[in-house]
C-alpha cells in the first residue's frame, strides 16, 4: 500500500506545526534523542528552525485525529562552491511503521521536493543511519542515497540527479 492522502495530510511545517511536531519527537523519538528531549520554548531556537533559509521540516499528520505521525527535517548549509542539506530527523510513528502506509518513503520525498527550489541550489543530501535501521537504510537506499566509503552509518544523495530522474 502506498501514502493513502484520504488518510494522511503531508505539508511543510508551519509556525503553528512546531510544538506538535517537537513533541512527537520528544514522545516518539527512541533513540533518535539520546542526548535529551527537545525544549519547545526556546524562541530563537524554534525561530532559526523555521527559518526556511535554514531548514525545511515536512510533517505528516492523520487527517481524522490531526495528531503528527511522522516528521522529517532537512538542515540547509552553504560553501563557497554549494549548498548541501543534513536530513537530522526522520521518524514514522511506530503504530504505523512496517503497515504499508508509505508515511517514511512520504515524508522523505516531501522532503527532498521541497529542496528543489532553494537557491543558491543544494546539489548534495546527507544523513547518517544506524547499521540496526535496516528498514530505514534499505528506504534511503531506494531513493537513492549510497553508503560514503569507508562509513557504515554515513549516507549521500546526489539530489541533482533525483530531482532530474523524479521530475
Amino acid at each position: 500500500m502506498a501514502f493513502d492522502s484520504t488518510l494522511f495530510r503531508i505539508a511543510p511545517a508551519r509556525l503553528e506545526d512546531y510544538r506538535d511536531c517537537v513533541k512527537f519527537l520528544n514522545e516518539r523519538g527512541d533513540d533518535l534523542l539520546r542526548s535529551g528531549e527537545l525544549d519547545y520554548k526556546d524562541a530563537l531556537h524554534q525561530r532559526m528552525l523555521m527559518d526556511r533559509m535554514r531548514t525545511r521540516i515536512s510533517v505528516i499528520r492523520e487527517r481524522s485525529t490531526r495528531r503528527v505521525v511522522a516528521v522529517a527535517m532537512l538542515c540547509l548549509t552553504y560553501t563557497w562552491r554549494k549548498g548541501v542539506g543534513y536530513v537530522e530527523y526522520v521518524l514514522a510513528d511506530e503504530e504505523f511503521r512496517g503497515r504499508g502506509h508509505g508515511l517514511g518513503r512520504a515524508v522523505m520525498e516531501h522532503l527532498l521536493e521541497q529542496v528543489r527550489s532553494v537557491r543558491p541550489r543544494v546539489e548534495t543530501v546527507k544523513l547518517v543511519s544506524e547499521p540496526w535501521h535496516e528498514a530505514a537504510r534499505a528506504l534511503y537506499e531506494k531513493l537513492g542515497f549510497s553508503l560514503v566509503d569507508g562509513s557504515d552509518r554515513h549516507w549521500e544523495l546526489d539530489l541533482v540527479e533525483y530531482l532530474e530522474r523524479t521530475r
